[in-house]
Protein backbone atom coordinates (compact mmCIF):
# COMPACT_ATOMS: atom_id res chain seq x y z
CA UNK A 1 0.00 0.00 0.00
CA UNK A 2 2.82 2.39 0.89
CA UNK A 3 4.46 1.65 -2.46
CA UNK A 4 1.25 2.46 -4.35
CA UNK A 5 0.85 5.72 -2.46
CA UNK A 6 4.43 6.72 -3.23
CA UNK A 7 4.04 5.84 -6.93
CA UNK A 8 0.74 7.71 -7.18
CA UNK A 9 2.28 10.80 -5.58
CA UNK A 10 4.41 11.41 -8.68
CA UNK A 11 1.68 10.55 -11.18
CA UNK A 12 0.31 14.05 -11.82
CA UNK A 13 3.74 15.67 -12.26
CA UNK A 14 4.68 12.77 -14.53
CA UNK A 15 1.56 13.30 -16.66
CA UNK A 16 2.28 17.03 -16.99
CA UNK A 17 5.93 16.43 -17.90
CA UNK A 18 4.99 13.79 -20.47
CA UNK A 19 2.33 15.99 -22.04
CA UNK A 20 4.77 18.87 -22.45
CA UNK A 21 7.48 16.56 -23.76
CA UNK A 22 5.39 14.69 -26.33
CA UNK A 23 2.81 17.24 -27.47
CA UNK A 24 5.18 20.07 -28.33
CA UNK A 25 6.69 20.38 -31.82
CA UNK A 26 9.80 18.35 -32.42
CA UNK A 27 11.38 16.04 -35.01
CA UNK A 28 9.00 13.13 -34.32
CA UNK A 29 5.79 15.18 -34.44
CA UNK A 30 6.87 17.21 -37.45
CA UNK A 31 7.76 14.08 -39.41
CA UNK A 32 4.46 12.47 -38.37
CA UNK A 33 2.56 15.52 -39.62
CA UNK A 34 4.52 15.41 -42.85
CA UNK A 35 3.84 11.70 -43.28
CA UNK A 36 0.16 12.15 -42.43
CA UNK A 37 -0.19 14.84 -45.07
CA UNK A 38 1.53 12.72 -47.72
CA UNK A 39 0.25 9.25 -46.97
CA UNK A 40 -2.69 9.59 -44.57
CA UNK A 41 -3.22 8.43 -41.00
CA UNK A 42 -3.43 4.66 -41.55
CA UNK A 43 -0.28 4.41 -43.63
CA UNK A 44 1.61 6.47 -41.04
CA UNK A 45 0.65 4.14 -38.17
CA UNK A 46 3.71 1.86 -38.59
CA UNK A 47 5.97 4.90 -38.21
CA UNK A 48 3.98 6.06 -35.17
CA UNK A 49 4.15 2.66 -33.48
CA UNK A 50 7.83 2.44 -34.35
CA UNK A 51 8.41 5.68 -32.45
CA UNK A 52 6.70 4.27 -29.35
CA UNK A 53 8.69 1.02 -29.61
CA UNK A 54 11.92 3.00 -29.90
CA UNK A 55 11.00 5.12 -26.88
CA UNK A 56 10.38 1.93 -24.88
CA UNK A 57 13.80 0.66 -25.95
CA UNK A 58 15.35 3.93 -24.80
CA UNK A 59 13.70 3.57 -21.39
CA UNK A 60 15.21 0.10 -21.04
CA UNK A 61 18.68 1.28 -22.04
CA UNK A 62 18.67 4.48 -19.99
CA UNK A 63 17.27 2.75 -16.90
CA UNK A 64 19.91 0.02 -17.14
CA UNK A 65 22.74 2.54 -16.84
CA UNK A 66 23.44 3.80 -20.36
CA UNK A 67 22.22 7.26 -19.35
CA UNK A 68 24.88 7.48 -16.67
CA UNK A 69 27.56 6.43 -19.15
CA UNK A 70 26.49 9.16 -21.57
CA UNK A 71 26.61 11.73 -18.77
CA UNK A 72 30.15 10.64 -17.94
CA UNK A 73 31.21 10.67 -21.60
CA UNK A 74 29.60 13.78 -23.13
CA UNK A 75 31.59 13.42 -26.38
CA UNK A 76 29.72 10.17 -27.09
CA UNK A 77 26.47 12.04 -26.71
CA UNK A 78 27.71 14.71 -29.13
CA UNK A 79 28.48 12.04 -31.74
CA UNK A 80 24.98 10.61 -31.31
CA UNK A 81 23.49 14.09 -31.68
CA UNK A 82 25.38 14.68 -34.92
CA UNK A 83 24.38 11.29 -36.29
CA UNK A 84 20.75 11.82 -35.29
CA UNK A 85 20.68 15.31 -36.77
CA UNK A 86 22.04 14.04 -40.09
CA UNK A 87 19.43 11.28 -40.25
CA UNK A 88 16.58 13.63 -39.36
CA UNK A 89 17.67 16.00 -42.11
CA UNK A 90 17.76 13.08 -44.54
CA UNK A 91 14.23 11.96 -43.62
CA UNK A 92 12.83 15.49 -43.84
CA UNK A 93 14.35 16.10 -47.27
CA UNK A 94 13.30 12.67 -48.53
CA UNK A 95 9.66 13.20 -47.63
CA UNK A 96 9.48 16.89 -48.54
CA UNK A 97 10.71 16.32 -52.07
CA UNK A 98 8.90 13.07 -52.82
CA UNK A 99 6.75 13.57 -55.90
CA UNK A 100 3.22 12.61 -56.76
CA UNK A 101 -0.20 13.08 -55.22
CA UNK A 102 -1.09 11.63 -51.85
CA UNK A 103 -2.77 8.56 -53.33
CA UNK A 104 0.10 7.89 -55.73
CA UNK A 105 3.05 8.15 -53.36
CA UNK A 106 5.43 5.21 -53.52
CA UNK A 107 5.77 3.07 -50.36
CA UNK A 108 9.52 3.60 -50.76
CA UNK A 109 9.02 7.16 -49.54
CA UNK A 110 7.10 6.04 -46.44
CA UNK A 111 8.87 5.95 -43.08
CA UNK A 112 8.03 2.60 -41.51
CA UNK A 113 8.09 0.86 -38.13
CA UNK A 114 11.77 -0.06 -38.17
CA UNK A 115 12.90 3.41 -39.20
CA UNK A 116 10.68 5.02 -36.56
CA UNK A 117 12.08 2.75 -33.84
CA UNK A 118 15.74 3.10 -34.81
CA UNK A 119 15.37 6.86 -35.17
CA UNK A 120 14.73 7.21 -31.43
CA UNK A 121 18.17 5.82 -30.56
CA UNK A 122 19.84 8.69 -32.42
CA UNK A 123 17.14 11.31 -31.88
CA UNK A 124 18.68 13.80 -29.41
CA UNK A 125 15.31 15.08 -28.20
CA UNK A 126 14.02 11.56 -27.49
CA UNK A 127 17.17 10.67 -25.57
CA UNK A 128 17.00 13.85 -23.50
CA UNK A 129 13.28 13.39 -22.76
CA UNK A 130 13.66 9.78 -21.63
CA UNK A 131 16.77 10.46 -19.55
CA UNK A 132 15.09 13.47 -17.91
CA UNK A 133 11.94 11.46 -17.22
CA UNK A 134 13.86 8.63 -15.55
CA UNK A 135 15.98 11.05 -13.54
CA UNK A 136 12.99 13.06 -12.32
CA UNK A 137 10.40 10.34 -11.76
CA UNK A 138 12.24 7.19 -10.72
CA UNK A 139 12.17 6.30 -7.04
CA UNK A 140 15.14 4.86 -5.14
CA UNK A 141 15.50 1.40 -3.72
CA UNK A 142 12.91 -1.30 -4.23
CA UNK A 143 10.57 1.07 -6.06
CA UNK A 144 13.08 1.93 -8.79
CA UNK A 145 11.92 -0.71 -11.28
CA UNK A 146 8.21 -0.08 -10.65
CA UNK A 147 8.64 3.68 -10.97
CA UNK A 148 10.54 3.32 -14.26
CA UNK A 149 7.84 0.99 -15.63
CA UNK A 150 5.19 3.50 -14.57
CA UNK A 151 7.10 6.33 -16.26
CA UNK A 152 7.51 4.29 -19.45
CA UNK A 153 3.82 3.34 -19.60
CA UNK A 154 2.60 6.89 -18.99
CA UNK A 155 5.13 8.35 -21.40
CA UNK A 156 4.03 5.96 -24.15
CA UNK A 157 0.31 6.35 -23.47
CA UNK A 158 0.40 10.15 -23.56
CA UNK A 159 2.92 10.07 -26.39
CA UNK A 160 0.67 7.80 -28.45
CA UNK A 161 -2.19 10.29 -28.13
CA UNK A 162 0.05 13.27 -28.91
CA UNK A 163 1.65 11.59 -31.91
CA UNK A 164 -1.77 10.53 -33.20
CA UNK A 165 -3.06 14.10 -32.92
CA UNK A 166 -0.15 15.44 -35.00
CA UNK A 167 -0.63 12.70 -37.61
CA UNK A 168 -4.37 13.37 -37.86
CA UNK A 169 -3.64 17.08 -38.18
CA UNK A 170 -1.40 16.38 -41.16
CA UNK A 171 -3.95 14.09 -42.74
CA UNK A 172 -6.81 16.58 -42.28
CA UNK A 173 -4.96 19.65 -43.46
CA UNK A 174 -3.89 17.88 -46.64
CA UNK A 175 -7.55 17.88 -47.71
CA UNK A 176 -7.41 21.66 -47.97
CA UNK A 177 -4.35 21.54 -50.21
CA UNK A 178 -6.16 21.38 -53.53
CA UNK A 179 -3.15 21.42 -55.83
CA UNK A 180 0.10 19.50 -55.91
CA UNK A 181 1.99 22.78 -55.68
CA UNK A 182 0.19 23.68 -52.45
CA UNK A 183 0.90 20.21 -51.07
CA UNK A 184 4.58 20.48 -51.93
CA UNK A 185 4.83 23.89 -50.28
CA UNK A 186 3.19 22.57 -47.13
CA UNK A 187 5.51 19.56 -47.03
CA UNK A 188 8.57 21.72 -47.52
CA UNK A 189 7.41 24.07 -44.78
CA UNK A 190 7.22 21.11 -42.40
CA UNK A 191 10.63 19.97 -43.57
CA UNK A 192 12.01 23.40 -42.71
CA UNK A 193 10.38 23.18 -39.26
CA UNK A 194 12.11 19.81 -38.79
CA UNK A 195 15.44 21.40 -39.67
CA UNK A 196 14.75 24.22 -37.21
CA UNK A 197 13.91 21.68 -34.48
CA UNK A 198 17.16 19.87 -35.20
CA UNK A 199 19.14 23.12 -35.06
CA UNK A 200 17.57 24.05 -31.71
CA UNK A 201 18.90 20.83 -30.22
CA UNK A 202 22.42 22.21 -30.53
CA UNK A 203 21.70 25.53 -28.83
Amino acid sequence: MAALIELSSILIPLLLFTLLATATPGPNNTLLTLSGSRFGYRQTLPFLFGIRAGITGLFILMASGIGGILNQNPHWYLYLKLLGAAYLVYLAVKMAFSKGHKQQNSPANLIGFRQGALLQFINPKSMMMVLSCITAFSLPGELYLLSVIQACLIFNLVGLMSNSAWTVFGSLISRFLATELARQRFNRMLAILTLVAVALLFI
